[in-house]
């Protein structure tokens, strides 16, 4: 292999070493798999360990830190017999070693008891590369309030004979 033939591979290899370690959406579904196993162990490890972190969840409101997140969650596995995750509308915008992603997800869950309930919802986390890992630094997952009720029709006026 000639010198510029190896000079090409290598200037080649080092403009595209940054678009392979970016975060991509294929990621954000292994992070909802993960929290479907109802295991929060496995999603903990997309997660950052820092104890100040916030995480926002459907509930309770807030948690602060991994530890806390990961015992709240695991009570609130406690009633549920499965939940599937399926996202769509997905979007990640990298910059450096700082990522944020949004999606919307399809969520059915069903509790011990059988009952299926299904729930539109908003994710959006923030990342950090640290080391060779994407970790979630901050993560909100919320439900919009349902959509009100038509309004009712006006009563019509009554003709006077």
């Amino acid at each position: 292999m000639n010198r510029r033939t190896l000079f090409l591979s290598f200037v080649v290899v080092l403009l595209t070493a940054p678009l392979m370690a970016q975060l991509t959406t294929a990621r954000l579904q292994q992070v909802l798999d993960a929290w479907a196993t109802l295991d929060p162990a496995k999603a903990g490890a997309f997660y950052a360990k820092d104890p100040g972190l916030a995480f926002y969840d459907v509930a309770p409101r807030a948690y602060k830190g991994w530890a806390e997140y990961e015992k709240g969650t695991r009570d609130v596995f406690k009633t549920m017999k499965s939940i599937a995750f399926k996202i769509h509308d997905a979007a990640v915008h990298n910059v450096g070693n700082t990522a944020w992603a949004m999606a919307l997800v399809d969520t059915e869950v069903v509790d011990k008891d059988g009952k299926h309930e299904k729930m539109d919802a908003r994710w959006t986390s923030i990342w950090e590369k640290r080391g060779n890992n994407w970790l979630i630094v901050h993560d909100h997952f919320s439900a919009p309030l349902p959509e009100p009720p038509p309004p009712k029709p006006k009563p019509s006026a009554k003709k006077k004979p």
